[in-house]
């Protein structure tokens, strides 16, 4: 596949997803370092002696690439639904020397982690995915997830989680932010929406067969919006009451900025 991608510039449709990201999340790049961070002081000697971090819902592989880049030695596999996105993350990054690798698979199967190249790992991370998985199929990943981990194996997802239906005020400060947010910063220096990255991702010539492969998943289950920024199914207590009924003995937030937030669980 990586041979016939010639001719779109891979790393900066990479950035640009970046861009587009930051534009909706303020403090995406403080919310990976906090993520990271635990990492580091929970796992960070497994990481060092060539662990394995899986990389959930990974999308391009932002996060792994950051994991990557803090723990050298570390391996990444990464998985997610998404063919577009998938091909774009492995034209842009390869595989890292051997260090990184994709999956094709989705988590709503309950077969996904046969997918999988390891049968346990250290460590996973999830950003901006796991909000649009239904309350049941939220509960299921996490027991697929707790059985991947070892003792003391941690989960970081930052994500959007709501605030419960009673919080109406909080809700309401969060919504508000988000939307300052995206007017400041989409449309300065050329930062593209949602939308604008999808436009130039789907126009990409290599992509062809990615396109209409997404397109047919889509027809078959449910629409491409429902992945788009401002989608939330999932809240907080559903995440926090899934993972407990997963067996992570802790799970708590440990950043957060509205509903943005990074909730950690231990194994």
């Amino acid at each position: 596949m990586t041979d016939q991608l010639t001719t779109t510039d891979w790393r900066r449709l990479l950035h640009d997803w970046d861009r587009q990201q930051s534009g909706y999340l303020r403090h995406r790049e403080e919310r990976f370092t906090a993520a990271l961070d635990a990492l580091e002081e929970l796992v960070g000697d497994r990481l060092a002696a060539g662990g394995t971090v899986l990389d959930l819902a990974c999308g391009p592989g932002s996060f792994g690439a950051r994991v990557l880049e803090r723990f050298p030695a570390v391996r990444v596999v990464a998985v997610d639904m998404d063919p577009v996105l998938v091909a774009v993350g492995a034209a842009a990054l390869g595989d890292a020397d051997g260090r990184l690798q994709w999956v094709d698979a989705d988590l709503r199967d309950p077969a996904w982690p046969r997918a999988l190249p390891v049968t346990e790992v250290d460590a996973v991370v999830s950003s901006t995915a796991l909000h649009w998985l239904s309350a049941a199929q939220l509960a299921a990943t996490y027991r697929r997830v707790a059985a991947l981990l070892p003792a003391g194996g941690v989960l970081a997802n930052a994500d959007n989680m709501a605030y419960d239906p009673g919080q109406a005020v909080l809700t309401r400060l969060s919504e508000a932010a988000e939307r300052r947010r995206a007017e400041q910063a989409f449309g300065a220096d050329g930062v593209p929406d949602w939308d604008a990255w999808w436009a130039s991702a789907l126009a990409a010539p290599e992509l062809a067969g990615a396109v209409a492969e997404r397109a047919r998943r889509n027809a078959a289950e449910r629409g491409p919006d429902d992945h788009a920024p401002g989608t939330r199914l999932t809240g907080l207590r559903m995440h926090e009451a899934a993972l407990a009924e997963a067996g992570f003995t802790e799970v708590g937030t440990i950043w957060q900025d509205h509903d943005d937030r990074v909730l950690l669980a231990v194994r």
